[in-house]
């Protein structure tokens, strides 16, 4: 998949993850995050890995998996 195309998957999943509201997932994407090393999510976006990393914490945030 395109880094364009994670992007926008990453900034959906993120609203997904605050049911619909867009201004809690942006304020989300960019607070630093411990299970990213104090990275924003939003700061994942350099490589296709990176991306997935923070697309992978939500999707465990979304199933109650912390770690």
């Amino acid at each position: 998949m395109a880094r364009s195309a994670l992007e926008v998957e990453l900034r959906k999943a993120a609203t997904d993850l605050f049911a619909g509201d867009e201004q809690s997932a942006d304020e989300w994407l960019n607070e630093p995050a411990s299970a990213l090393n104090g990275r924003k999510p939003i700061d994942k976006t350099s490589s296709d890995a990176e991306l997935r990393l923070a697309i992978d914490l939500i999707g465990r945030l979304q199933h109650g998996v912390f770690t």
